[in-house]
Protein backbone atom coordinates (compact mmCIF):
# COMPACT_ATOMS: atom_id res chain seq x y z
CA UNK A 1 0.00 0.00 0.00
CA UNK A 2 1.21 3.41 -1.07
CA UNK A 3 1.95 6.12 1.59
CA UNK A 4 -0.46 8.51 -0.02
CA UNK A 5 -3.12 5.95 0.29
CA UNK A 6 -2.35 4.90 4.34
CA UNK A 7 -2.69 8.52 4.78
CA UNK A 8 -6.03 8.63 3.10
CA UNK A 9 -7.16 5.55 5.12
CA UNK A 10 -6.29 7.05 8.50
CA UNK A 11 -7.35 10.28 7.49
CA UNK A 12 -11.15 8.47 6.72
CA UNK A 13 -10.96 6.04 10.01
CA UNK A 14 -10.74 9.36 11.85
CA UNK A 15 -13.68 11.13 10.06
CA UNK A 16 -15.84 7.78 10.65
CA UNK A 17 -14.77 8.00 14.31
CA UNK A 18 -15.75 11.38 14.40
CA UNK A 19 -18.84 11.35 12.91
CA UNK A 20 -19.48 8.57 15.05
CA UNK A 21 -18.93 10.59 18.13
CA UNK A 22 -21.24 13.05 17.16
CA UNK A 23 -24.02 10.49 16.29
CA UNK A 24 -23.70 9.25 19.64
CA UNK A 25 -23.89 12.59 21.55
CA UNK A 26 -26.59 13.91 19.30
CA UNK A 27 -28.92 10.34 19.68
CA UNK A 28 -28.48 9.53 23.08
CA UNK A 29 -28.08 13.71 23.86
CA UNK A 30 -27.43 12.53 27.80
CA UNK A 31 -27.62 16.63 28.19
CA UNK A 32 -30.67 17.35 26.65
CA UNK A 33 -29.72 20.17 24.75
CA UNK A 34 -30.58 19.08 20.79
CA UNK A 35 -33.94 17.94 21.98
CA UNK A 36 -33.90 14.75 19.84
CA UNK A 37 -35.81 12.40 22.85
CA UNK A 38 -34.40 9.31 21.31
CA UNK A 39 -34.17 8.07 24.68
CA UNK A 40 -37.07 9.37 27.08
CA UNK A 41 -35.16 9.72 30.36
CA UNK A 42 -31.71 12.34 30.34
CA UNK A 43 -28.37 11.89 31.86
CA UNK A 44 -27.69 15.20 33.21
CA UNK A 45 -30.37 17.72 31.92
CA UNK A 46 -28.14 21.56 31.17
CA UNK A 47 -30.59 22.97 33.33
CA UNK A 48 -28.75 26.80 32.46
CA UNK A 49 -29.39 26.11 28.42
CA UNK A 50 -32.77 23.94 28.72
CA UNK A 51 -34.97 26.52 31.37
CA UNK A 52 -33.88 29.68 29.75
CA UNK A 53 -35.11 28.45 26.01
CA UNK A 54 -37.65 27.59 27.42
CA UNK A 55 -39.09 30.50 29.12
CA UNK A 56 -37.49 32.39 25.86
CA UNK A 57 -41.30 30.66 24.37
CA UNK A 58 -43.01 31.29 27.76
CA UNK A 59 -42.07 35.04 29.48
CA UNK A 60 -45.57 35.12 31.08
CA UNK A 61 -44.22 33.51 34.25
CA UNK A 62 -43.85 36.43 36.86
CA UNK A 63 -42.25 34.62 40.02
CA UNK A 64 -39.56 32.29 40.20
CA UNK A 65 -37.78 29.81 42.09
CA UNK A 66 -33.84 30.14 41.89
CA UNK A 67 -31.23 28.16 44.07
CA UNK A 68 -28.97 25.03 43.24
CA UNK A 69 -30.37 21.52 43.12
CA UNK A 70 -31.97 20.95 46.21
CA UNK A 71 -35.08 23.38 45.45
CA UNK A 72 -34.76 21.65 42.09
CA UNK A 73 -37.95 19.17 43.62
CA UNK A 74 -40.23 22.29 44.76
CA UNK A 75 -43.19 22.04 42.49
CA UNK A 76 -44.52 25.00 41.09
CA UNK A 77 -48.00 24.46 41.35
CA UNK A 78 -47.91 24.24 45.16
CA UNK A 79 -45.91 27.87 45.11
CA UNK A 80 -49.14 29.25 42.97
CA UNK A 81 -51.51 27.40 45.48
CA UNK A 82 -49.92 29.51 48.46
CA UNK A 83 -48.80 32.53 46.83
CA UNK A 84 -52.08 33.69 45.07
CA UNK A 85 -51.84 35.31 41.57
CA UNK A 86 -48.09 33.81 41.39
CA UNK A 87 -47.79 31.51 38.27
CA UNK A 88 -44.18 30.29 39.06
CA UNK A 89 -41.40 28.37 37.46
CA UNK A 90 -38.49 26.54 38.94
CA UNK A 91 -35.33 28.34 37.57
CA UNK A 92 -33.12 26.07 39.99
CA UNK A 93 -29.78 24.79 38.61
CA UNK A 94 -27.70 22.13 39.43
CA UNK A 95 -24.96 23.13 40.95
CA UNK A 96 -25.82 25.96 40.98
CA UNK A 97 -23.86 29.25 42.75
CA UNK A 98 -24.78 32.30 43.92
CA UNK A 99 -23.11 33.95 41.07
CA UNK A 100 -24.90 32.24 38.30
CA UNK A 101 -27.85 33.20 40.58
CA UNK A 102 -27.13 36.88 40.05
CA UNK A 103 -27.06 36.33 36.59
CA UNK A 104 -30.06 34.54 36.14
CA UNK A 105 -32.08 37.03 37.89
CA UNK A 106 -30.44 39.80 35.89
CA UNK A 107 -31.80 38.25 32.61
CA UNK A 108 -35.22 37.71 34.38
CA UNK A 109 -35.39 41.35 35.12
CA UNK A 110 -34.75 41.92 31.32
CA UNK A 111 -36.97 39.37 29.65
CA UNK A 112 -40.09 38.37 32.33
CA UNK A 113 -42.39 41.46 31.53
CA UNK A 114 -44.64 40.41 34.78
CA UNK A 115 -41.95 39.38 37.43
CA UNK A 116 -43.24 40.15 40.59
CA UNK A 117 -41.17 37.44 43.29
CA UNK A 118 -38.14 36.16 43.12
CA UNK A 119 -37.71 32.90 45.84
CA UNK A 120 -34.52 32.41 46.25
CA UNK A 121 -32.73 29.30 48.00
CA UNK A 122 -29.13 29.63 49.50
CA UNK A 123 -27.48 26.83 50.70
CA UNK A 124 -24.34 26.43 53.34
CA UNK A 125 -21.37 28.88 51.43
CA UNK A 126 -18.78 26.07 51.57
CA UNK A 127 -20.26 23.90 48.78
CA UNK A 128 -20.47 27.03 46.20
CA UNK A 129 -17.52 25.92 43.99
CA UNK A 130 -17.94 24.26 40.76
CA UNK A 131 -16.19 20.73 40.07
CA UNK A 132 -14.13 20.81 36.81
CA UNK A 133 -15.87 17.68 35.54
CA UNK A 134 -19.08 19.12 35.53
CA UNK A 135 -17.68 21.73 33.24
CA UNK A 136 -20.54 20.64 30.53
CA UNK A 137 -22.74 20.29 32.76
CA UNK A 138 -22.78 24.21 34.42
CA UNK A 139 -21.78 26.04 30.99
CA UNK A 140 -24.44 28.88 30.91
CA UNK A 141 -26.68 29.54 28.38
CA UNK A 142 -25.41 31.67 25.47
CA UNK A 143 -28.13 34.36 25.99
CA UNK A 144 -26.04 34.73 29.58
CA UNK A 145 -22.45 33.76 28.57
CA UNK A 146 -22.30 36.30 25.41
CA UNK A 147 -21.28 32.93 23.70
CA UNK A 148 -21.84 31.76 20.00
CA UNK A 149 -24.83 29.49 20.26
CA UNK A 150 -23.32 27.52 17.74
CA UNK A 151 -20.23 27.15 19.54
CA UNK A 152 -22.13 26.19 22.38
CA UNK A 153 -23.97 23.45 20.84
CA UNK A 154 -20.89 22.05 19.13
CA UNK A 155 -19.27 21.59 22.41
CA UNK A 156 -22.19 18.91 23.05
CA UNK A 157 -21.87 17.74 20.04
CA UNK A 158 -18.19 16.86 19.71
CA UNK A 159 -17.36 16.20 23.35
CA UNK A 160 -17.41 12.78 24.46
CA UNK A 161 -18.84 12.95 28.24
CA UNK A 162 -18.66 9.03 29.06
CA UNK A 163 -19.63 10.03 32.75
CA UNK A 164 -23.04 11.71 31.35
CA UNK A 165 -23.63 8.77 28.83
CA UNK A 166 -22.98 5.93 31.43
CA UNK A 167 -25.85 8.27 33.56
CA UNK A 168 -28.49 8.42 30.43
CA UNK A 169 -28.23 4.79 29.53
CA UNK A 170 -28.59 3.47 33.43
CA UNK A 171 -31.66 6.74 33.68
CA UNK A 172 -33.06 4.95 30.86
CA UNK A 173 -33.36 1.00 32.02
CA UNK A 174 -34.45 1.64 35.43
CA UNK A 175 -31.44 3.01 37.56
CA UNK A 176 -32.06 4.34 40.50
CA UNK A 177 -31.23 7.87 39.76
CA UNK A 178 -33.86 7.99 36.91
CA UNK A 179 -35.05 11.10 36.91
CA UNK A 180 -38.45 12.29 36.39
CA UNK A 181 -38.25 16.06 35.12
CA UNK A 182 -40.97 18.22 33.83
CA UNK A 183 -39.56 21.33 32.08
CA UNK A 184 -42.50 23.05 31.55
CA UNK A 185 -42.60 23.92 35.32
CA UNK A 186 -38.80 22.85 35.55
CA UNK A 187 -38.94 20.41 38.58
CA UNK A 188 -37.73 17.27 39.26
CA UNK A 189 -38.12 14.06 41.55
CA UNK A 190 -36.20 10.65 41.78
CA UNK A 191 -39.74 7.97 42.03
CA UNK A 192 -37.95 4.96 42.36
CA UNK A 193 -35.48 6.37 45.35
CA UNK A 194 -39.35 7.59 46.52
CA UNK A 195 -40.63 4.15 46.29
CA UNK A 196 -37.69 2.30 47.66
CA UNK A 197 -37.41 4.93 50.97
CA UNK A 198 -41.49 4.25 51.33
CA UNK A 199 -41.21 0.86 51.34
CA UNK A 200 -38.48 0.42 53.63
CA UNK A 201 -36.55 3.68 54.54
CA UNK A 202 -33.99 1.70 57.11
CA UNK A 203 -33.10 -0.75 54.44
CA UNK A 204 -32.82 1.94 51.74
CA UNK A 205 -30.69 4.30 54.59
CA UNK A 206 -28.13 1.17 55.10
CA UNK A 207 -28.34 -0.32 51.56
CA UNK A 208 -27.25 2.97 49.79
CA UNK A 209 -24.15 4.35 52.51
CA UNK A 210 -25.80 7.79 51.53
CA UNK A 211 -25.56 9.28 54.66
CA UNK A 212 -22.42 10.25 57.05
CA UNK A 213 -21.74 11.56 59.75
CA UNK A 214 -20.44 15.39 59.10
CA UNK A 215 -18.56 15.76 62.32
CA UNK A 216 -15.78 14.19 60.86
CA UNK A 217 -15.90 16.20 57.85
CA UNK A 218 -15.77 19.33 59.69
CA UNK A 219 -13.84 22.29 58.11
CA UNK A 220 -13.91 26.12 58.65
CA UNK A 221 -15.58 28.60 56.89
CA UNK A 222 -13.99 29.77 53.74
CA UNK A 223 -14.28 33.89 54.10
CA UNK A 224 -13.47 34.43 50.28
CA UNK A 225 -16.17 32.31 49.57
CA UNK A 226 -18.28 33.72 52.16
CA UNK A 227 -17.67 37.41 50.79
CA UNK A 228 -18.33 37.12 47.46
CA UNK A 229 -21.56 34.63 47.94
CA UNK A 230 -22.52 38.03 50.20
CA UNK A 231 -21.68 40.25 47.30
CA UNK A 232 -23.76 38.11 44.66
CA UNK A 233 -26.40 38.41 46.97
CA UNK A 234 -26.48 41.86 47.96
CA UNK A 235 -26.07 42.70 43.94
CA UNK A 236 -29.50 40.97 43.76
CA UNK A 237 -31.47 41.99 46.04
CA UNK A 238 -30.53 45.66 44.92
CA UNK A 239 -31.35 44.72 41.28
CA UNK A 240 -34.91 43.25 42.36
CA UNK A 241 -35.22 46.56 44.56
CA UNK A 242 -34.61 48.98 42.10
CA UNK A 243 -37.40 47.07 39.82
CA UNK A 244 -39.83 46.57 43.14
CA UNK A 245 -39.86 42.94 42.76
CA UNK A 246 -40.14 40.84 46.13
CA UNK A 247 -37.51 38.65 47.41
CA UNK A 248 -37.72 35.77 49.65
CA UNK A 249 -35.16 34.26 50.61
CA UNK A 250 -34.56 31.17 53.00
CA UNK A 251 -31.20 29.08 54.19
CA UNK A 252 -32.38 25.51 52.62
CA UNK A 253 -33.23 22.52 55.46
CA UNK A 254 -29.93 21.18 55.62
CA UNK A 255 -29.81 17.05 56.50
CA UNK A 256 -28.53 16.86 60.42
CA UNK A 257 -25.46 15.00 58.74
CA UNK A 258 -24.46 17.99 57.07
CA UNK A 259 -25.52 20.44 59.94
CA UNK A 260 -22.69 18.43 62.07
CA UNK A 261 -20.31 19.57 59.70
CA UNK A 262 -20.69 23.24 60.37
CA UNK A 263 -19.13 25.14 63.17
CA UNK A 264 -21.17 27.24 65.33
CA UNK A 265 -18.89 30.49 64.92
CA UNK A 266 -18.55 29.90 61.30
CA UNK A 267 -22.78 30.04 61.34
CA UNK A 268 -23.26 33.37 63.22
CA UNK A 269 -21.02 34.77 60.99
CA UNK A 270 -22.80 33.47 57.94
CA UNK A 271 -26.40 34.75 59.28
CA UNK A 272 -24.74 38.42 60.87
CA UNK A 273 -23.83 39.20 57.83
CA UNK A 274 -26.71 37.86 55.44
CA UNK A 275 -29.28 39.55 57.69
CA UNK A 276 -27.31 42.70 56.99
CA UNK A 277 -28.55 41.90 53.16
CA UNK A 278 -31.71 41.22 53.63
CA UNK A 279 -34.00 39.22 56.13
CA UNK A 280 -34.34 35.74 55.36
CA UNK A 281 -36.32 32.79 56.90
CA UNK A 282 -33.85 30.14 58.10
CA UNK A 283 -34.84 26.51 57.60
CA UNK A 284 -31.52 25.38 58.31
CA UNK A 285 -31.14 24.09 61.78
CA UNK A 286 -32.05 20.86 63.60
CA UNK A 287 -35.47 20.42 63.70
CA UNK A 288 -38.16 17.87 62.72
CA UNK A 289 -37.47 17.79 58.94
CA UNK A 290 -33.58 17.56 59.17
CA UNK A 291 -33.35 15.37 61.92
CA UNK A 292 -35.29 12.74 59.87
CA UNK A 293 -32.83 10.84 57.26
CA UNK A 294 -36.04 9.56 55.68
CA UNK A 295 -37.30 12.77 54.61
CA UNK A 296 -34.01 12.98 51.79
CA UNK A 297 -33.07 10.97 48.88
CA UNK A 298 -29.77 11.19 50.41
CA UNK A 299 -27.53 13.79 52.97
CA UNK A 300 -27.78 16.57 50.46
CA UNK A 301 -31.17 16.46 48.84
CA UNK A 302 -34.96 16.91 50.61
CA UNK A 303 -37.61 14.95 48.96
CA UNK A 304 -40.84 16.83 46.87
CA UNK A 305 -43.08 16.78 49.78
CA UNK A 306 -40.46 18.88 52.03
CA UNK A 307 -40.22 21.09 49.51
CA UNK A 308 -44.02 21.41 49.70
CA UNK A 309 -43.57 21.40 53.53
CA UNK A 310 -41.16 24.54 52.60
CA UNK A 311 -43.45 26.52 50.58
CA UNK A 312 -46.15 26.32 52.89
CA UNK A 313 -44.47 27.62 56.03
CA UNK A 314 -43.06 30.58 54.19
CA UNK A 315 -46.37 31.15 52.86
CA UNK A 316 -48.29 30.80 55.96
CA UNK A 317 -45.94 32.66 58.10
CA UNK A 318 -44.86 35.68 56.91
CA UNK A 319 -42.14 37.99 58.60
CA UNK A 320 -42.22 35.36 61.64
CA UNK A 321 -41.26 32.01 62.68
CA UNK A 322 -42.96 28.81 62.07
CA UNK A 323 -42.10 25.18 63.44
CA UNK A 324 -39.86 24.20 60.57
CA UNK A 325 -37.89 28.30 60.21
CA UNK A 326 -36.54 30.81 61.91
CA UNK A 327 -37.11 34.11 60.75
CA UNK A 328 -34.25 36.49 60.67
CA UNK A 329 -34.11 40.51 60.63
CA UNK A 330 -32.09 42.87 62.02
CA UNK A 331 -34.27 43.31 64.76
CA UNK A 332 -34.54 39.44 65.42
CA UNK A 333 -31.10 38.50 65.13
CA UNK A 334 -30.33 38.19 68.46
CA UNK A 335 -32.74 36.34 69.68
CA UNK A 336 -32.84 33.96 66.76
CA UNK A 337 -28.82 33.72 66.98
CA UNK A 338 -29.91 32.52 70.86
CA UNK A 339 -32.51 30.32 69.29
CA UNK A 340 -29.94 28.55 67.32
CA UNK A 341 -27.06 28.46 69.57
CA UNK A 342 -29.09 26.73 71.84
CA UNK A 343 -30.54 24.04 69.36
CA UNK A 344 -27.07 23.69 68.09
CA UNK A 345 -25.78 22.72 71.60
CA UNK A 346 -29.01 20.55 72.54
CA UNK A 347 -28.82 18.42 69.71
CA UNK A 348 -25.31 17.78 69.64
CA UNK A 349 -24.78 17.21 73.15
CA UNK A 350 -27.88 14.47 72.80
CA UNK A 351 -25.87 13.12 70.15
Amino acid sequence: MSSSRFIRYIIGAALLGVVAAWSVNYIIDPFGVFGTRFFPEYGFPQERYMKIEYLKKHPDYNTFLIGGSRPGVIKTEVVDRYFPGAKTYNLSLLDGIPSEFEKYTEWLVKNMPDLSHVILELDWPVGYEHDPKNAQLNELHPDISGRSRNDFLLDFLAKINFRALGEAISNNTGGLNQMEYDFTKGYWSRPLRDKQIDTNCDVYKASEELFSDGKKARKKLDTALLSETLAAIARIKSLLDKKKVKLTLFLSPFNKHQLDAIELSDYEQFVTQLVKITDFYNFMYYNKITMNDCNYYEASHFRPYIGDLVVRSLAEHPNRDSDLHRYFSRETLVPELEFIKANFFSERSSG
